[in-house]
C-alpha cells in the first residue's frame, strides 16, 4: 500500500457534505423511491446529490478516484478514493423521517482512513481527520466505557427485520433507524452500545467506520473475524453481518444474539 500521505483539507469535505445536503433538502418530503437492477432503493436525490459531489471532488483533486453508490466511479487505480453513499438512508428520506446522510469517506487502498457524516435534517456532522479525535459537530466523541452496566434501559442498533433474523435475549432496547452510517456514528457518540448491519457495502462504511474507531469502538463480522475490506473495496457487499460497538460490550451482546442470520 502506499504509504503517502493525503493532501486534503477536511473543513473542505465538511463544507461540500453540508452544500450537498442543501441539495437533499430541496428533495425531501417530494421525491418517490424506485428500485435499481440489484432491488437497492434510490430517488433523484441520490442522483442529484453524487452528480454533485463527483464533480467537485474531481475537481479540488484530480489525482484521487471516486467511487459513488450511484455509479460514480473514476480513476479506480488512484493511491486515494474518495467514497461516496450520497444519501445513507434512502428509504428513511423517501418517508419524510429525519435519519439520513451524506457520507464522504476517503480511503487508501482497502482502508478507510478518514470521513463526514452529515444529517441535514437534524444539522448533525460528524467528522474524522487522518489524525484526532472522531467529533460531532466540533466536539470529541467517545463510545460507551466499560463502567456501564447493561440494563433495560441500554440500546443496541439493527437493521428493520433484526427481529426476524436472530433471536435477541438482550435485556434492553433495539432500534433501527434506516441508515448505517448514522448507526456507526450514533454508537461511535455513546448513544448506544453496539450495532449490526447486514447486506453492507464500502459506501455505507467508508466514512462511519474511521469515525467509529477512532471514537474508540470497534467493527467486526458477527461471527469475529475481521472485515473483509480488501473484497468490498472492489464492490463485494460483505457476505455476514458486520457486528460493531463499544469493545468492552461486544462479546457480551453476541452471547445474546441466539440464532443466526436467516438468508
Amino acid at each position: 500500500m502506499n504509504t503517502q500521505s493525503p493532501n486534503f483539507n477536511l473543513a473542505d469535505i465538511t463544507a461540500l457534505a453540508r452544500a450537498a445536503g442543501e441539495i437533499a433538502l430541496d428533495y425531501f418530503r417530494h421525491t418517490t423511491v424506485t428500485l435499481k437492477a440489484d432491488q437497492t432503493p434510490v430517488t433523484e436525490a441520490d442522483k442529484a446529490v453524487e452528480r454533485f459531489l463527483t464533480a467537485k471532488l474531481r475537481q479540488a483533486y484530480p489525482d484521487f478516484g471516486i467511487l459513488g453508490e450511484e455509479g460514480a466511479d473514476h480513476n479506480e487505480n488512484a493511491p486515494f478514493r474518495w467514497v461516496i453513499d450520497p444519501i445513507d438512508g434512502t428509504n428513511a428520506f423517501a418517508a419524510g423521517l429525519p435519519v439520513w446522510g451524506i457520507s464522504i469517506g476517503l480511503m487508501q487502498g482497502s482502508k478507510p482512513l478518514a470521513g463526514v457524516f452529515y444529517l441535514p435534517a437534524m444539522q448533525d456532522c460528524f467528522t474524522v481527520d487522518i489524525e484526532g479525535p472522531a467529533r460531532l459537530n466540533g466536539r470529541p466523541i467517545h463510545v460507551i466505557e466499560a463502567h456501564q452496566k447493561i440494563t433495560s434501559e441500554s440500546i443496541i442498533l439493527g437493521s428493520a427485520d433484526a427481529h426476524l433474523r436472530w433471536d435477541i435475549r438482550f435485556p434492553g432496547k433495539v432500534r433501527a433507524f434506516g441508515s448505517c452510517a448514522a448507526h456507526f456514528c450514533y454508537v461511535a457518540a455513546g448513544s448506544a452500545l453496539a450495532g449490526l448491519n447486514t447486506f453492507t457495502a464500502i459506501w455505507d462504511i467508508a466514512a462511519a467506520l474511521p469515525i467509529l474507531e477512532r471514537a474508540g469502538g470497534t467493527a467486526e463480522l458477527l461471527s469475529g473475524k475481521p472485515l473483509p475490506l480488501q473484497d468490498a473495496a472492489r464492490g463485494h457487499k460483505i457476505p455476514e453481518p458486520v457486528f460493531y460497538g463499544s469493545p468492552f460490550y461486544l462479546n457480551a451482546i453476541r452471547a445474546q444474539l441466539h440464532n443466526k442470520p436467516k438468508y
